[in-house]
């Protein structure tokens, strides 16, 4: 029975582990952890209290830009598919903020949850070993406010890698009209999408800068030595990153 729509723990193989005394996450991916049936009933979530409803809302719209943004060659009916549930998502979320028992939103909301995280296509995942270092060192930070703040800084920081790929996300989710060739309409149009979804993270009461979840720059440095035992000197698909460039990462989410 699932209580908390966010962690697609209903449909997926992955699980996370956290080990607290030395602030260390790690995924592990088995289709043992795969359930052979699960029940979602929304009335059980009417009680969530509305910052983890935010942040599971965020979270699952996470799982589904990790895959969309994966570095794979765009696929139509995978990208609308994913595109389609975010737009559910934006449109589900304040309705459910607005009135907690609203049976209709809060289904919508776990069948998001489902649908973002069930494998549908590989993805990148970088965001995720990034916000890992923050909730493993400090438990009180939720994965999903993590995410709210990383997510965004990810992206203006790799969308030259593949201009045409945040163009898509642009238009699927956002309406944004086609732009011409130039590198300042394409730029235009991104930044938009990338702050549009920043306002909605924290239109839900998400953070918008790691300052609000109480983190400061000198501790940058030492959240490099645990990402790198867990994630190596690079890692991610996009754009695979260097530590110097999760670092540079971090310190632009201030």
């Amino acid at each position: 029975m699932v209580t908390i729509p966010a962690s697609g723990s209903e449909a997926s193989n992955s699980c996370v582990i956290s080990n607290d005394e030395e602030h260390l996450k790690c995924s592990i991916n088995t289709d043992l952890n795969r359930p052979a049936i699960a029940f979602l009933d929304p009335e059980l979530t009417f009680s969530l209290p509305a910052c983890q409803t935010a942040a599971g809302v965020t979270d699952m719209i996470a799982h589904i830009m990790e895959r969309l943004f994966s570095g794979e060659p765009a696929v139509g009916v995978t990208d609308n598919i994913a595109c389609g549930l975010v737009r559910a998502a934006r449109e589900a979320a304040p309705k459910v903020m607005e009135n907690p028992d609203d049976y209709d939103a809060r289904a919508e909301i776990m069948w998001v949850g489902t649908l973002a995280h069930n494998a549908l296509r590989d993805g990148d995942w970088t965001c995720r070993g990034l916000e890992h270092e923050l909730s493993a060192l400090d438990t009180k930070i939720t994965h999903g406010a993590g995410l709210a703040v990383i997510f965004p800084a990810w992206m203006r920081y790799v969308w030259r890698s593949n201009p045409e790929r945040f163009l898509a996300f642009a238009q699927g989710v956002f309406d944004v009209e086609p732009v011409d060739e130039t590198d300042e309409a394409t730029e235009d149009a991104i930044t938009f999408a990338i702050d549009e979804l920043q306002r909605f993270f924290v239109g839900l009461g998400m953070p918008r800068t790691l300052g609000d979840l109480g983190l400061a720059p000198d501790e940058v440095d030492s959240w490099i030595g645990t990402l790198r035992q867990n994630k190596g000197e690079r890692f991610g698909e996009l754009r695979p990153l260097t530590m110097d460039d999760a670092r540079a990462i971090y310190l632009s989410a201030f």
